[in-house]
Order: C-alpha cells, then sequence, then structure tokens
C-alpha cells in the first residue's frame, strides 16, 4: 500500500461548525452581496470565508455533534471607483446580509487575477516598451513581469492609491529562470484599481546578465547531470494508517484535532487536544493554531529594493497561493488530503485539489534503556503525524508543517525553499548588501519573519503565562563549589510582549489555573523555539510601525474575537495604527484568563552560492512541550517494535 490517498473535498459540507465555507456557500454569499443595496458596478471581492461562530456557542455545537447554528460568512468588498473597504456579515440561512462596516483608509489584499492583469498589462504600456529599447531589448514575448506589494513610505502621489510595483525579468524562452536575468533600475508602479500604469520609473541602465541559470529536469543542462545511484525508498503501510479522519477531525494516538483551509492563513488547526494513553481521557491544549502572519523584509538600500517587505499573510493570502500537492512528490505513504477553496475578485471559488496533506512517519528512537546488571533492554520507535501545506509565494515556496509527537509534543516545522530574489549588481550597493550568485546577479540580504497565533487552552479556558529564566546564585553559603543553577519563575500578569535572553536560557510556558497533576502543581506546556531573531529595521520606519510584531518573539493579549491578525485585518499599504502592540498598549489581564501567546520566529538568509539557482530546504520552527501536563511518560503504552 505504498503510495496510496483519500481525499476529503472543499464540496463536502459536513456539520462541524468550524468547517471552512464550501464552494456553494461562497456562491450564495456572493449572490446574497451582489443583491444589496451597497453593491455597485465598480465594487469587487477581497474574500468570502467563514464567519467564526461564538467560542461557547461552537464548543457547544461540537459536543452535540451538530452544527446547530446559522452559517455566516465574512466578505470584504471593496469598490475600485470610491476607493472604499467594507466588512460585512452575511447570514447564509437568512439570505441577507446582517452587516455592514465602512473601513476608512483601508486597502484590501492583493488577489492572485489582480496579479495576472498586471502582468500581462505592464509590458504594452509604451514607456515600458522604451525602457526596454534602451537596454536593447525588443522582443518583450518572454518578459517576466513580478508584481510585488508596495507598502507605505508616504510618497504622494500614491497616497490614496491601491498599487504594486513591479520587477522585471528577461527569460531567454519560456521556460527560462528568469532570475537570473534581472532588469536593474527599472520599475513600475501599478494601480490596481484603475488597472493602469501609474508611472515607468527608468532610474538607470543597467546590462541585463545574459548567462542562463536553470534547474528543471527536462532541460538538457540539467538532464545530462542527473546521477543514477539512488536506490528506491519504499513507504508501506500494509495495514493502512493508524489516523482516522471523520468530518475533518483526526483522531491518531494521543491527539485529536480539526483542520481548516482558511484563504488567508492557509493551513489551521482547530480544537487541538491530547490524552495520557489510549484510555485516558481527551484534554484541551490548544482551542485554534495557525500562522497569522509573516513579513519578509530585505536589507538592500538601493533602487527597488528597499521596498521589498511583503506580507505574505496579510497582503496575499497564503490560501490563495496554496499548492495542489501531488501523491509521491510532496507526500509519501498513506495520505489524506484535504481540498481548499478560496475567492477571486469576481467572488467565484477557486478549489485547491489537495491543498493540505495528513501522513504519519517513522520518526526513529522513542525511548530506550538497557539495564546494566541484567543485560535486559527495553526500546520502543516513534512514529509521528504531519499536516502540511505549501504555498508559492512569487519566487519562494513555503512549506508548514505542523508535527504531532507520541510523547505530546507539538512541533511547527517551516520550510523555505524555492528562488531567491534577485537583482542587478549596481553601483550603489554592490554586494555589501548581498551576494553576487553569478556574474553580474546578486541576491540581496533578508530575513523569514513569521508569527504564530496560538490560543491556548490548557486543561482549559483559565491560564497563565509563566517565565521561566535560569539563574546561577553566587559562590559562597548555599553554593560553595559554584555549581548550582535553579529555574525561576514569573507569573506575567497583564498582556505583554517579551524577547529572548541567551544568557538566562529564558523560556516561557501556559499553566492551567484550574488543574493540578498528580503532585499538586499546575498542568503546564512550555514553548521552546530555534529562531527567534532580531529585526534589522531601525525604530520609527514605517516598516518598524506596520511589522511591530517582529520586535518581541512572545506576546500575550487576553482572547478577543477582533484580534487574529498582529499585523492588522487590512495590511496592504497599512500605517501601522493596527497592529498587536496597539492591542497591549491597553494593559488587559492576562492572569488566569483565556489567553493567546503570539510567537515571533524565522531565518535570517545571507545568501550563499549553493543556494542558486534554486534554494535546499532551510528549516525554523518551534515546538511545545508537555511540562507537568501528564504524571509520567505518557508513551509506556507503545507496545515494543519487532
Amino acid at each position: 500500500m505504498a503510495n496510496t490517498s483519500s481525499n476529503t473535498p472543499a464540496t463536502e459540507r459536513g456539520t462541524h461548525p468550524l468547517n471552512a465555507l464550501t464552494p456553494a456557500e461562497i456562491e450564495a454569499a456572493g449572490g446574497i452581496v451582489r443583491a444589496w443595496d451597497g453593491w455597485t458596478g465598480s465594487t469587487k471581492f477581497e474574500t468570502i470565508r467563514l464567519h467564526y461562530p461564538d467560542k461557547a456557542e461552537c464548543r457547544a455545537e461540537i459536543a452535540a455533534g451538530s452544527a446547530g447554528g446559522s452559517r455566516k460568512a465574512y466578505v470584504s468588498i471593496y469598490d475600485t471607483a470610491a476607493d472604499s473597504v467594507s466588512e460585512l456579515i452575511v447570514d447564509l440561512a437568512g439570505g441577507r446580509v446582517e452587516s455592514a462596516v465602512e473601513v476608512p483608509g483601508a486597502r484590501p489584499a492583493i488577489n492572485v487575477d489582480e496579479f495576472l492583469v498586471c502582468a500581462e498589462t505592464v509590458p504594452q504600456h509604451p514607456d515600458f516598451i522604451a525602457a526596454m529599447a534602451r537596454r536593447g531589448v525588443t522582443d518583450l514575448s518572454n518578459i517576466q513581469v513580478d508584481p510585488f506589494s508596495a507598502g507605505n513610505f508616504g510618497f504622494e502621489d500614491e497616497e490614496g492609491r491601491r498599487l504594486v510595483h513591479c520587477l522585471v525579468y528577461l527569460r531567454s524562452d519560456p521556460a527560462d529562470n528568469g532570475y537570473a536575468h534581472p532588469v536593474e533600475g527599472l520599475n513600475v508602479l501599478f494601480d490596481l484599481n484603475r488597472v493602469e500604469v501609474l508611472r515607468v520609473i527608468d532610474q538607470k541602465v543597467h546590462k541585463v546578465p545574459a548567462a542562463s541559470s536553470n534547474y528543471q529536469a527536462a532541460r538538457p543542462e540539467i538532464a545530462d547531470m542527473l546521477r543514477a545511484d539512488l536506490k528506491p525508498i519504499d513507504i508501506a503501510q500494509p495495514d493502512g494508517p493508524s489516523f482516522t479522519v471523520e468530518d475533518r477531525v483526526v483522531t491518531w494516538a494521543n491527539w485529536r484535532f480539526h483542520v481548516e483551509f482558511h484563504p488567508r492563513e492557509g493551513l489551521v488547526l482547530n480544537d487541538i487536544r491530547v490524552r495520557g494513553g489510549e484510555k485516558a481521557p481527551w484534554r484541551p491544549l490548544i482551542w485554534r493554531a495557525s500562522i497569522a502572519e509573516m513579513v519578509v523584509p530585505y536589507g538592500d538600500p538601493s533602487f527597488n529594493n528597499y521596498r521589498k517587505n511583503a506580507f505574505d499573510v496579510g497582503e496575499y493570502g497564503l490560501g490563495q497561493v496554496a499548492n495542489p500537492l501531488k501523491l509521491g512528490c510532496d507526500c509519501r505513504g498513506h495520505i489524506h488530503y484535504f481540498d481548499g477553496v478560496y475567492t477571486v475578485t469576481s467572488g467565484e471559488p477557486v478549489e485547491v485539489e489537495n491543498a493540505i496533506c495528513l501522513h504519519e512517519e517513522d520518526d526513529g528512537m522513542l525511548w530506550k534503556h538497557t539495564d546494566y546488571m541484567t543485560d535486559e533492554m527495553e526500546h520502543r520507535r516513534a512514529r509521528r503525524l504531519l499536516v502540511s501545506m505549501i504555498a508559492t509565494v512569487g519566487n519562494y515556496e513555503y512549506g508548514f508543517y505542523w508535527v504531532f509527537h507520541m510523547d505530546g509534543t507539538l512541533e511547527l516545522d517551516v520550510k523555505a525553499t524555492g528562488i531567491m530574489n534577485t537583482q542587478g549588481l549596481n553601483a550603489v550597493s554592490g554586494t555589501d548588501y548581498g551576494t553576487e550568485v553569478m556574474p553580474g546577479v546578486t541576491a540581496p540580504n533578508h530575513q523569514h519573519l513569521f508569527c504564530a497565533r496560538l490560543d491556548m487552552a490548557v486543561d482549559g479556558d483559565a491560564n497563565r503565562l509563566v517565565e521561566m529564566n535560569v539563574v546561577q546564585p553566587p559562590m559562597g553559603e548555599g553554593n560553595p563549589n559554584g555549581n548550582a543553577f535553579r529555574a525561576e519563575r514569573t507569573v506575567l500578569k497583564t498582556e505583554t510582549g517579551r524577547t529572548r535572553n541567551a544568557d538566562t536560557e529564558r523560556f516561557w510556558k501556559v499553566e492551567s489555573a484550574a488543574a493540578a497533576n498528580a503532585l499538586g502543581r499546575p498542568t503546564a506546556y512550555r514553548l521552546h523555539s530555534n529562531g527567534m531573531l532580531r529585526p534589522w529595521f531601525h525604530a520609527g520606519t514605517m516598516m518598524a510601525k506596520r511589522a511591530a510584531f517582529i520586535f518581541n518573539h512572545l506576546w500575550c493579549t487576553p482572547y478577543d474575537a477582533d484580534e487574529r491578525f498582529p499585523a492588522g485585518r487590512f495590511v496592504n499599504q497599512s500605517d501601522g495604527s493596527e497592529t498587536i502592540a496597539s492591542w497591549v498598549g491597553q494593559g488587559r489581564s492576562i492572569e488566569d484568563a483565556d489567553i493567546v501567546l503570539w510567537h515571533t520566529f524565522g531565518l535570517l538568509h545571507l545568501p550563499r552560492l549553493e543556494d542558486w539557482p534554486v534554494q535546499p530546504v532551510a528549516r525554523t520552527g518551534f515546538r511545545l512541550e508537555a511540562d507537568g501536563f501528564f504524571d509520567r511518560n505518557p508513551t509506556l503504552d507503545v507496545p515494543p517494535g519487532a
């Protein structure tokens, strides 16, 4: 049974209240909005997605095993003539717009169909044609225009406009790697609402690098080097997988959770529960887990490159760039897929087949001990369950792998690959702020910074955040040999942002305010992270305001249904007035409360030659580990292997 699959289609409604809207429900919501008196001929849809029911109501429906409440849709629309944005709640059963609120100054996210229109329109503009001719390029049949979010830099002629700035590359043939041929010194500002070129900025003519650098197996230069010494590795599960899927709820070993496809956040896990053995009761751990935002700031100050600050969740949406995964390539073994769905600007649903992959893997040693007096050896082999999604955001691919371990550990493994964003070697920055990866082509320094939103529920909603620092008493009475150290705990009482401290090996844990383990201490989970980085933006810059979440490695706020995105609801060209920094400024209590953790982590990428022309996977992530949540090792019930 190697490489087999099953599927949960996006068209399957089910009864779980957190199941995403089906294509039929999206079409129904779109029809209701088009018939609403606020709809105009110049209105478009940003998104149509599930409007989440109240948390208590949702839990009651899950416990009852049916969706008792009415299904509602969250709909964001924008009028391209009036440059206005409105948020609507649509009652699907009642067939009406329940509420509508205009959001002053907001700019909707950029939809994939708008990218395509931009990329097709720009090469036809006479100023663009002239700029390319100055570089000796008159055949534009293989031109590559990459629309990129324009950010907010206070330029007067951009005020009130919804823009992208376009980076330009030249392909030698339709399948050539365009990033080997950056057109340096040229940028195009494109107005998405008016569907027109605002300005072609031709700062300076640089020679376009001509040498090719490709990676595709079908190209002769790669086909000739493919090695033949790798033997197949087969994955067999003759009795099928150990997990079950019912109404998008996955049960495996000591884990149970709901899988959701979200147009903005991509892969979302709901109602995560864990237990200490096959016969132990299910206990709540996390109500909702997602990547709520990410940003990729580039570190080259030169023309074109300072504007590269993409918020890939808020400005684009991971769901609308999700890959349809392929059996045997993206996932191997016995696979269960979940389809996804998002909307284009017309409001029509687009289905993504096999958007989310579920499978289990062998994971080596779980635990082992050999008794030196008897020579008896006990060994248990581990396996793990993975739920994953891969998104292609322009030149980069991001793989998000939520990993469930048998001992109660939950891990997020993020893999970055794809092609580095490139520029032509220019006189302003040279290679000071990047790496020349082939003659005349540089890849600028940059970071990939992610923010995970973890709506914690450790043995219930009443939780507290505890900061742990390892301290060393001075030598003397109580520590005469200088070897003593201990962990010092501090309960954080009001919402806050915290940073790492390598000197004290700082970490954080979430304790239950109600449940205790067998030794009378609060049950808890601790956060460990291997990707806590410092940001490289100066405080006070617009970027620092818009991406405020990157300046703390951990934030904690009380649960608020309206606080879902740390850079704000509308991130595109935002001014930084609605971010997690403004929420935390309220000083609300987080002690013995329903709390949300926001964890910022990522990758610092100083490009290498080995990252070109396509980058091997770079990894980052974090782990949530049980800390007194169980009374003993919860894997003692795992049978010995053969």
